[in-house]
């Protein structure tokens, strides 16, 4: 089989295609013929040598990635007769092997993929769905919340914008140059603003005070940069500059049935995985679908730095600042840090933040496997048509344009390759 090989630590040319032999499955494992491999901006920092999570960096050569959907062709020892032909999707874990035509998984991290869910959708819902459900278990948006994303048009930011949009919030989503923008205006946000515009928090309270005329927009609260809050539907089919055939960055809360505010209670589209403490109904900001002289009520920060910082200003006493993780805003792809502020700043203005990674983001989730039960309820919200992954889709054989464009900030949504 054709698979991706790291032969050394390095710039993404190293990532080369090798014919290799067909991995065999061992006791307990299936082997599965990969439709789909998720690529993660972590495997660009593991082809540079860096530790990442891992314990230590990993050994070469090396098949990349940790997401795989694809069909079951073999059975080792000990797995059950019915997965045979079953559509399947699995995280593998802290083990990579996914960037190959065919991979080896242990059974019991076999996901059967629902309904008419394709495989890299289901790729993208299984590794950063789990992880945006994880996030929303800290904050549940609703319909007082005025909510906003930083880095909007990546694979949780979509998520995330349907998310609260369909729990009936006012969203508000920051990307990264005119194009990201664009696809992000396309979407379910009511209002899409660029980063790289020093003026965007000025956009931004215009919006929210109703006074577009003074962020020199002419997008009012009704229009949003060309998305009003009831753009419900994204663009579909990824248009603009390379998220290929998969589902566009805003396609989707219009899809979902039954999941507007009065579908719900306190949540998203099933009722969300936990709300956190003082994030019901009864501690928002505001009621009604009126939102002019509103401020923000939660900021979910996957960005760090000035952006997060800014957005963060916007933020009304008794709003949430949720940290899931953060990038260096100059040339250093994997620097940066969380963004994190004094106790008494926070009292000053009277709002929280929190850092909610590591063990503690599965706190929320409960149960006995709490990983799987999210990677459950996330393939069951897209079958549904609830969620809908931004896909970004490139051949096995350019895993190198793949990581050349992850590290260029480049990407929309969830980055698939595809044998």
């Amino acid at each position: 089989m054709r698979a991706v090989r790291l032969h050394a630590f390095g710039p993404a040319e190293n990532l080369v295609v090798d014919e290799v032999p067909d991995p065999v499955p061992a006791p307990g494992e299936v082997l599965v013929r990969v439709a789909a491999a998720g690529a993660h901006l972590l495997d660009t920092a593991l082809r540079q040598g860096l530790r990442g999570p891992l314990p230590e960096p990993p050994r070469l050569p090396t098949v990349p990635g940790r997401e795989v959907a694809g069909t079951v062709t073999a059975l080792g020892a000990g797995v059950p007769a019915r997965w045979l032909g079953k559509r399947v999707v699995a995280h593998l874990g802290l083990v990579p092997g996914g960037y190959a035509e065919q991979a080896a998984v242990p059974a019991g991290r076999l996901h059967e993929i629902p309904g008419p869910l394709g495989f890299a959708q289901a790729v993208a819902m299984i590794g950063t769905g789990r992880t945006t459900l994880a996030v929303l278990g800290f904050a549940e948006p609703g319909p007082g919340d005025v909510v906003i994303v930083p880095g909007a048009a990546g694979g949780m930011g979509t998520l995330l914008v349907q998310y609260a949009k369909h729990a009936g919030a006012t969203v508000v989503g920051i990307a990264g140059g005119p194009a990201r923008t664009a696809l992000v205006a396309a979407g379910a946000a009511d209002l899409a603003v660029d980063r790289t515009r020093p003026d965007w928090p000025v956009e931004v309270r215009a919006f929210l005070d109703g006074r577009a005329e003074a962020a020199g927009t002419g997008a009012g609260p009704e229009s949003g940069s060309g998305t009003g809050p009831g753009a419900d539907t994204g663009p579909g089919s990824g248009a603009g500059p390379g998220p290929g055939s998969g589902a566009g960055p805003g396609a989707g809360p219009g899809s979902g049935s039954g999941a507007g505010p009065d579908a719900r209670r306190g949540g998203g589209p099933e009722g969300g995985p936990g709300g956190g403490p003082g994030t019901g109904p009864d501690a928002r900001l505001g009621s009604g679908p009126g939102i002019a002289g509103r401020r923000a009520t939660i900021v979910f920060d996957g960005v760090g730095g000035g952006t997060a910082r800014a957005a963060v200003d916007l933020l009304a006493p008794g709003g949430h600042h949720v940290v899931f993780g953060w990038f260096d805003e100059g040339d250093d792809l994997h620097g940066g840090e969380a963004l994190t502020f004094p106790a008494s700043y926070l009292t000053e203005r009277g709002i929280r933040s929190e850092v909610v990674l590591g063990p503690r983001i599965l706190s929320r989730v409960g149960g006995p496997d709490p990983m799987r039960t999210l990677e459950s309820r996330s393939l069951r919200l897209a079958a549904e048509g609830r969620l809908v992954p931004a896909v970004q889709r490139f051949p096995l054989a350019d895993a190198v344009g793949a990581h050349r464009a992850m590290e260029a900030r480049t990407t929309v949504g969830k980055v698939v390759l595809e044998p």
